[in-house]
Order: C-alpha cells, then sequence, then structure tokens
C-alpha cells in the first residue's frame, strides 16, 4: 500500500539509521516517495538537502512540507502517525525498556562504534581513495559542522585492524550482546512479547555486523541467534533490506569482513577469556 501524499523519505539504501525507517514502512505495509541521497557523492552535505536536515545525516521525512529528522523520532513519528499496526509497546515498562534500547543505540552504539567498525575494517580503503590528496581531505573535514563528529573521523582515518579504537568498538558491541543475550532469555522480543520498534531498532546493527563477517560475535548466543533469524525472517525485513540492497556496498562488506575476520576472531576470544 502506498502511503499518503505528501510523504517523502530521503535516505540511503545502505545505512544503518535508514535501515531503521526502511523496516518501519515495510512492517506498515506503507510505501514513501524515495529520494536517495547518494552518500558516496556526499549528497548529504550538498545545500539542498541541508535544507531539509540541517545535521547533514540520514535518514530524513517530509510529512506535508514539514522535516522529521533522527530516526528513531522518525520511526515513533510514523507510529504515531500511522498507528496500524502499532509498533511500540502498550505496557508502559516495556515502552520505557524500548526507549533504553534506543537511547544506547544513540548514545554510543552508532557513533562511535558501528560507525568505527565498519569504516576501519570495511570502508576505509574506499575513503583513502576519494581523499587522495591533502587539500580533499582538509575540505572534507572543514565540511563536518559537528566537532565531535568530525574529529571522531579523524581517529578511524588513521586507524587500521590493530587500532585500539576498533577493540573498544568490538567489545562495545560483545558487552551489548550478552545484554541482549540475558533480556531474550525471558522475553521473545527485546521490549517484552511482542515484535516493537525495539527490535526495529537494533536489527541494522547486527544486519551490518553480519555483512562484515562478523556474525561470530554472537555465534556462542543462542537467544540472539534465534532472535537475529526471527527478525531477518520478516516479510518487512526483506521488502525493506534484503530486495534493495546495494550489491557493490554488500559485496565490499563481505570481502574486506572476511579478509580481517581472522583478526578479529581472535580479538573477541580474548575478551571471552578475561571475562572467564
Amino acid at each position: 500500500m502506498k502511503a499518503p501524499a505528501g510523504l517523502t523519505l530521503y535516505e540511503h539504501k545502505e545505512s544503518v539509521c535508514c535501515h531503521k525507517v526502511a523496516i518501519t514502512f515495510a512492517e506498515k505495509q506503507l510505501e514513501p516517495e524515495i529520494v536517495n541521497v547518494s552518500l558516496e557523492r556526499q549528497g548529504q552535505r550538498q545545500p539542498w538537502y541541508l535544507a531539509i536536515n540541517p545535521l547533514g545525516m540520514v535518514p530524513a521525512l517530509v510529512h506535508d512540507g514539514r522535516p522529521i529528522i533522527h530516526s528513531t523520532i522518525i520511526t515513533e513519528y510514523l507510529d504515531d502517525a500511522f498507528p496500524d499496526p502499532p509498533l511500540m509497546p502498550k505496557d508502559p515498562y516495556w515502552r520505557a525498556r524500548r526507549r533504553l534500547w534506543a537511547r544506547r543505540i544513540e548514545e554510543g552504539m552508532h557513533v562511535p562504534h558501528i560507525a568505527a567498525i565498519s569504516f576501519i575494517v570495511a570502508f576505509g580503503h574506499q575513503f583513502r581513495a576519494r581523499m587522495n590528496s591533502p587539500e580533499k581531505l582538509q575540505a572534507y573535514f572543514d565540511n563536518i559542522k559537528d566537532v565531535r563528529y568530525r574529529e571522531t573521523i579523524r581517529s578511524w582515518y588513521d586507524s587500521d585492524l590493530n587500532s585500539e579504537l576498533l577493540y573498544q568498538s568490538l567489545r562495545a558491541y560483545h558487552d551489548f550482546l550478552h545484554d541482549m543475550e540475558a533480556t531474550l532469555r525471558e522475553v521473545p522480543w527485546l521490549a517484552g512479547e511482542t515484535y516493537s520498534l525495539a527490535d526495529i531498532d537494533v536489527i541494522p546493527y547486527l544486519w551490518r555486523l553480519s555483512n562484515l563477517q562478523l556474525d561470530f560475535l554472537w555465534a556462542k548466543l543462542p537467544h540472539v541467534s534465534n532472535w537475529f533469524t526471527r527478525v531477518t525472517q520478516r516479510p518487512a525485513f526483506k521488502t525493506a533490506i534484503i530486495d534493495v540492497a546495494l550489491p557493490e556496498w554488500v559485496d565490499g562488506m563481505r570481502e574486506a569482513g572476511s579478509r580481517a575476520k581472522p583478526r578479529l576472531v581472535e580479538a573477541v576470544a580474548a575478551f571471552d577469556t578475561v571475562a572467564a
């Protein structure tokens, strides 16, 4: 079913934040007008897009001429504006738990952690190939208005598979996944008895790790493994993510992840050894 007129989603098909919004649309069987924002060409920092989202990040939703930004806010907006089927838990406690998962994602699991892992394992060599002169590199950094984000990207630029930044991010996901396992041991979904925005918040991050060949991170976590299978087999996930994936991005992540995997398996094994 198409969405009502006046609903436009600005996105990139391989952005984890855009995945959250795309899945939400698919679960509600709504098809907005889609405008692709080319991250490859820095489309998110072009004046036309900054007029919609001054933060220069995807996604952005425009509904009846009014922009809504931040993926978590967009998914809640969609659930309010198009409440069938509902994706927020009804119980106040589980609504709060969903918001805790969302907050944890926003305050660390996205930047720096999934972003650092993605850049250092897979995207760094492409970035360096594009920024092949000091002038291009400086112009790129000068165009990032958020000082914290700019300096974070600088730190990734100087990193490789031996970087402490990478291991900090892998450790963060190791701990995050163990917290998921503890929750899923008690209830079938991350915010209680029903599939919800909590599951939609988290699945893009595990999907990215899987594409990077890092699904060994939860191989020994049976409840997380079962949850991952159940979520990725939902028709909405196939429609929103699998069917529209960009082969050059996905293949590149998988190839880079395969090369890095032996070194990263060794690093993660050390986490478990220390914990024991």
